[in-house]
């Protein structure tokens, strides 16, 4: 009897205490449903669109640390995964890791491209422990594939080659009409000058041409001088070392020329040194300007040059880009 009042006691202190461990097991799971469901609800964030503009999808993606949304502009044909994630963390150092997933949950290798990845009509993008659900809108035609985008700057550079072939006379019409402003005004400015030049060049030659005839003045009157001497008042014999040393003087003297102007001495050399020197003081004197004419001879040379060029028969048919250059 007592064996069997022990064997029950025993019974039922084991029933309350499975009873009490299945009470507290039921408890912690509802603690942790309710946990999670707090956390799942924490990370819960609204959805994200693409939007395009202007032909590329920028997306709008709230960054972590300031609480701010920042644009960014996704290049279908150069950009991947792994760049756009490396420009969000470059934008937020609080971001410590970027991801982006499928639609059936599988993440998407970093060398995905942008273009590949919009073709997907959605994904997810993970930063930190954040998810955000990313639509991609319907475009019809698939504007981003690279085919497109290569057909579009085909096209580009069609209209661009037809615009170059249409406006290519127009273009050297127009160039040609202000090369002749620029040219009537460089010889307006250039013609005082130059009237002003050849005053200046005729007194220069008249002076060049009188130094000249002196000399040859000097040099008759010399052998004149020798002559009377000779035959005349004294004899060979006593002339002769008076000739041998006027002689041996000049010698001296062209050599002193060379080491003074560094030039050989000939006539012509020395008409043209007499002819420089004396310009550049009536020039002095005169307050003409020399660097300016200098200046304005160069750019009329340089005007009619470019008016050649354009009217030039193997430049009619060249495009705008090139004439450009070759004008400057």
């Amino acid at each position: 009897m007592r064996s069997s009042r022990t064997a029950l006691r025993w019974f039922n202190s084991l029933c309350r205490t499975r009873s009490l461990f299945a009470a507290r097991h039921r408890q912690c799971g509802s603690t942790t449903t309710t946990m999670a469901a707090a956390a799942s609800t924490s990370l819960e964030t609204p959805p994200l669109d693409v939007r395009f503009e202007r032909g590329l999808p920028l997306l709008e993606v709230p960054l972590p640390s300031r609480n701010a949304v920042c644009q960014f502009t996704m290049r279908p044909l150069s950009d991947t995964v792994g760049s756009f994630c490396e420009f969000l963390k470059q934008e937020d150092r609080g971001i410590d890791y970027v991801a982006i997933y499928g639609k059936s949950g599988v993440k998407l290798a970093t060398s995905t491209s942008i273009e590949h990845l919009l073709q997907f009509g959605a994904f997810r993008l993970r930063i930190n422990d954040k998810f955000f659900e990313v639509n991609v809108p319907e475009t019809g035609d698939n504007i981003f594939s690279s085919d497109r985008l290569r057909q579009l700057d085909d096209l580009r550079a069609t209209v661009a080659t037809l615009h170059a072939a249409l406006c290519v006379d127009e273009y050297k019409l127009s160039r040609e009409r202000n090369l002749l402003v620029k040219l009537e005004n460089a010889e307006t400015l250039l013609k005082p000058l130059h009237e002003e030049k050849q005053c200046i060049e005729k007194e220069c030659e008249e002076h060049a041409e009188r130094v000249m005839w002196a000399g040859f003045a000097a040099m008759g009157v010399q052998t004149g001088l020798f002559a009377r001497l000779t035959w005349w008042e004294y004899s060979w014999d006593i002339m002769e070392p008076v000739t041998y040393f006027a002689t041996y003087s000049t010698v001296v003297a062209t050599f002193g020329y060379y080491l003074y102007t560094k030039q050989n001495f000939e006539y012509p050399t020395a008409r043209e040194r007499v002819y420089t020197k004396q310009f550049y003081r009536r020039a002095l004197k005169r307050g003409f300007d020399i660097e300016k004419y200098n200046r304005l001879v160069t750019e009329v040379e340089e005007l009619r040059a470019q008016l050649h060029r354009i009217r030039d028969p193997l430049f009619q048919h060249l495009p705008v880009s090139y004439l450009s250059k070759l004008e400057q």
